[in-house]
């Protein structure tokens, strides 16, 4: 699955050069995502260096910008994204000659009249107007749709199974940065063993479970059941030879007779493994 790199969502919309190095992160992580698929491309136009990044520095410009070696690296990998084939306006399918309109601004010969007419999606940096929404483009009285993607999570979110990601990499970019950390789920015990509807269900529950407001409202809730776990011995202990044997392990249900097993680390839950018929809740 291909998508276009989002020139447009760079306007100068930076306070600094550091705030937009820092907003890098969630646009490299897509970029892993696409090319982890064995075709994936990102196109861009040709002059991506010209787009700017604040009111005073440019894409191409931040070669002189030296702050630190990690805000460096970043850089460095946008580079080698952004002057890389291949290039869409080499060979545009879009007619620069007819207005493709959003929001009665005339977007041709930009990477949103392209997409619109490719009927592929945007990779667009952090941008109150681009980032993670739909759009509307009209082109001679036709509506075309064009999903503009920033954060990793609404990557996963909308083309994740369309990818062919991994269920357990969708997971970890879909709530990336949110309570729910998916990273340190183990593949033995992963969501690759969920049916169609009990994955359906887990992610409601994530989802859930990630937009209560505290701790507290969590543990209130009859629906998650978030407890500890309390196996009677170590050898009913599903963790007892594992690295977490000395965590407190926690559970919580998505189902009557599906769990998901973890650890909470300061605000953030540690996802482990995920059962599918409660033999091991049962134990404690």
């Amino acid at each position: 699955m291909d998508f276009i790199l989002n020139e447009r969502s760079l306007h100068g919309q930076f306070e600094s050069v550091e705030e937009f190095l820092e907003s890098l992160r969630a646009n490299l992580h897509c970029f892993q995502l696409v090319h982890s698929q064995k075709n994936g491309k990102i196109r861009k136009i040709t002059n991506f260096y010209n787009c700017q990044v604040t009111p005073e520095w440019k894409l191409g410009d931040l070669k002189r910008y030296r702050k630190s070696d990690e805000l460096t690296r970043l850089r460095i990998a946008l580079d080698k994204e952004t002057m890389t084939e291949p290039y869409w306006d080499l060979h545009p399918i879009h007619d620069y000659g007819v207005p493709y309109l959003m929001d009665d601004i005339d977007v041709s010969a930009t990477a949103v009249a392209e997409a619109a007419e490719r009927g592929e999606s945007l990779l667009s940096f952090n941008s109150a107007f681009y980032s993670d929404r739909e759009l509307l483009v009209k082109r001679n009285g036709e509506v075309h749709q064009v999903i503009s993607i920033y954060r990793p999570s609404y990557l996963a979110e909308c083309f994740g199974e369309q990818m062919g990601l991994e269920r357990d990499v969708c997971l970890k970019a879909r709530y990336a940065g949110t309570r729910m950390d998916c990273s340190r789920l183990e593949k033995a015990y992963g969501a690759k063993n969920l049916e169609k509807e009990e994955y359906r269900l887990l992610l409601g529950t994530l989802d859930k479970f990630v937009k209560h407001e505290s701790w507290e409202s969590i543990g209130l809730d009859d629906g998650l059941e978030y407890k500890k776990y309390t196996p009677s011995s170590s050898e009913k202990d599903w963790f007892h030879h594992s690295v977490y044997k000395d965590r407190t392990i926690m559970k919580f249900r998505f189902s009557s007779r599906l769990r998901c097993f973890g650890y909470r680390s300061g605000d953030r839950f540690r996802l482990l493994r995920i059962e599918r018929d409660h033999k091991r809740s049962d134990q404690g």
